[in-house]
């Protein structure tokens, strides 16, 4: 019963999915004051797990489900937290550096994308969930202006639809 090694076992010999169940009843236990270490070590239990060649696919399959359901706890790990921020805070870094280069500013991109938005809105109010998923896929300069353009000329909502969600038929 040592708790602190329970990550490993999915790699240890023997390991199934009896064993992986009760050692995550186990930790369960051990670790009830603690949710933060909790997710933790449920998060590297998953990490080997997926790793392991030991444990059959299907048992993988119904302790994946299990270990999922504590995702939560793993969201407000302050790690999972740093980490998710970091990388969230490079990718914007790297999409405002591509959109430099290209020479438009995050502001001109944002800008562009909010007008679309304000139009559809006020002009095919149906149409705003989509406008929001072709405007966040879309981030040059050039583009979003001929947007812009055409979708302030649309006659009607059917022709708004059709710049919107194309190949609707």
């Amino acid at each position: 019963h040592a708790v602190a090694m329970y990550a490993l076992l999915p790699a240890m010999e023997g390991a199934n999915l009896r064993l992986l169940n009760q050692a995550i009843d186990e930790m369960l236990q051990y670790y009830q004051d603690n949710t933060i270490q909790l997710a933790r070590e449920l998060r590297w239990l998953g990490i080997v797990l997926r790793r392991a060649d030991i444990v059959s696919v299907e048992e993988k399959r119904q302790v994946e489900e299990r270990l999922n359901m504590y995702d939560d706890l793993m969201e407000k790990d302050p790690k999972m937290q740093k980490i998710r921020a970091e990388s969230e805070a490079r990718g914007e870094a790297r999409g405002e550096a591509r959109g430099e280069a290209k020479g438009m500013s995050r502001g001109e991109v944002k800008g562009l994308q909010t007008a679309i938005l304000v139009i559809v809105k006020g002009r095919f109010p149906s149409l705003f969930k989509a406008a929001k998923q072709v405007v966040k896929n879309v981030s040059t300069v050039e583009e979003l202006s001929t947007l812009l353009a055409k979708v302030a000329a649309a006659p009607d909502e059917i022709a708004a639809r059709s710049l919107l969600i194309p190949n609707n038929d």
